[in-house]
């Protein structure tokens, strides 16, 4: 009988820690939906736009390598070309 009624105070306590646990996780929810929403108001200022034009890939290989890629004409040259060929 005792060992009946402690099992039932004990489940009731799972049901309850449970449920509890819940809301603060729901709470927790709506406070990131709530700063999420405000954060996006604020990132959109500094974005870069969609249209901006960007960094084309010459641009790019001759800004990270220009001892193998020529900027002014904008193409590789053989003599530029890269070291190594292959490989990882």
């Amino acid at each position: 009988m005792l060992k009946e009624t402690w099992w039932e105070v004990v489940k009731m306590e799972k049901n309850t820690i449970i449920a509890v646990a819940l809301g603060v996780l729901v709470l927790i929810s709506l406070v990131q939906a709530v700063q999420i929403s405000s954060l996006k108001g604020t990132v959109t200022g500094g974005a870069i736009e969609e249209n901006s034009g960007g960094e084309t890939y010459e641009d790019m290989m001759a800004r990270m390598h220009p001892d193998q890629y020529k900027s002014s004409s904008k193409t590789p040259s053989a003599s530029s070309g890269p070291k190594m060929v292959g490989g990882c």
